[in-house]
């Protein structure tokens, strides 16, 4: 293959998610659901949170920014990156990260101020562009405290 020809499919494997991600606009996000979902001490948990529109890059990430309070008193809010992958027209599978401000409040002691969520939502997409999702995550200090027991949330979401 010659060194143009390389050349321009790397770029057009660049181009094509952006491409692809063009009409995505910025969203809301709320969510309720069940945190220490795994546990004995389960709480109701309810979130929001704001998903920009994706960047325009290679990669398409989609920044957040988010809050969730706990029916134990717990609450934290957090920013990270999301990411799309869509299954088919409809059904999207989204990873996501971030980083969080903890307060325990009167739930679990996850040992340190600074956590790090971590998780996967799948959704299905409307005509509107609105969502409705399921998703689980993990919120952990990734051993920054000397205790570091994590917890899980199993939470259903609407964005519009």
């Amino acid at each position: 293959m010659n060194k143009h020809l390389r050349s321009a499919s790397i770029l057009l494997a660049l181009a094509l998610p952006s491409i692809s991600f063009a009409e995505q606009e910025s969203q809301i996000a709320l969510s309720a659901g069940a945190f220490e979902v795994f546990d004995d001490n389960t709480a109701a948990e309810v979130g929001v949170e704001y998903r920009f529109a994706p960047q325009k890059s290679a990669f398409n990430l989609i920044p957040t920014l988010g809050a969730t309070l706990t029916s134990d008193g717990g609450y934290w809010g957090y920013a990270g990156v999301r990411y799309d992958f869509y299954l088919n027209a409809n059904w999207i599978l989204t990873p996501h990260f971030a980083v969080a401000a903890y307060e325990q409040g009167g739930g679990v002691d996850l040992g340190y101020d600074i956590e790090f969520r971590t998780g996967a939502e799948l959704a299905y997409q409307f005509s509107d562009k609105s969502r409705l999702g399921l998703g689980l995550y993990h919120l952990s200090n990734a051993n920054l405290g000397e205790n570091n027991p994590g917890a899980e949330s199993l939470i259903l979401s609407y964005s519009f």
